[in-house]
């Protein structure tokens, strides 16, 4: 792919398959959040927790084959975009926007900092706060 434009760089040009794409969403889905607490869960309740990433692997190929072709067609790069060319309207594309970066920050980010330093702590043996602000800088 050509990586001299933002198509070619982020998108592989969109020269790639759903089932690639599908497979992308899955690995950039996993965080320390899953080496930390389904390792955990995993120790505590055995293997049956694994069952969540597999259906996670599933379901996330699943979702490729359906939406990935609609995106494709439509010629957007992200979801907001396609909202806003689908139901029109701009405000509809910020708050789409907005809104998935806020629940990002409140949800995956706090829970994947937290993690880290948990690791950290229990690793290292530094101080949490400690731990969570070197992740931060």
């Amino acid at each position: 792919a050509n990586r001299s434009t933002v198509s070619g760089y982020f998108l592989a040009g969109r020269s790639m398959n759903w089932a690639m794409i599908g497979a992308s969403l899955f690995v950039s889905n996993i965080g320390s959040e899953h080496f930390i607490g389904l390792a955990g869960s995993g120790a505590a309740s055995g293997f049956g927790v694994a069952a969540w990433e597999f259906n996670a692997l599933l379901l996330l190929q699943l979702l490729g084959w359906v939406f990935i072709p609609v995106y494709i067609h439509s010629g957007v790069y992200t979801m907001p975009e396609y909202l806003a060319k689908r139901f029109g309207g701009r405000r509809l594309k910020v708050y789409f926007a907005a809104l998935s970066l806020l629940l990002y920050i409140f949800t995956k980010l706090s829970v994947d900092l937290y993690s880290g330093a948990l690791f950290i702590q229990e690793s290292l043996g530094w101080n949490l706060y400690l731990s969570i602000i070197l992740q931060i800088t």
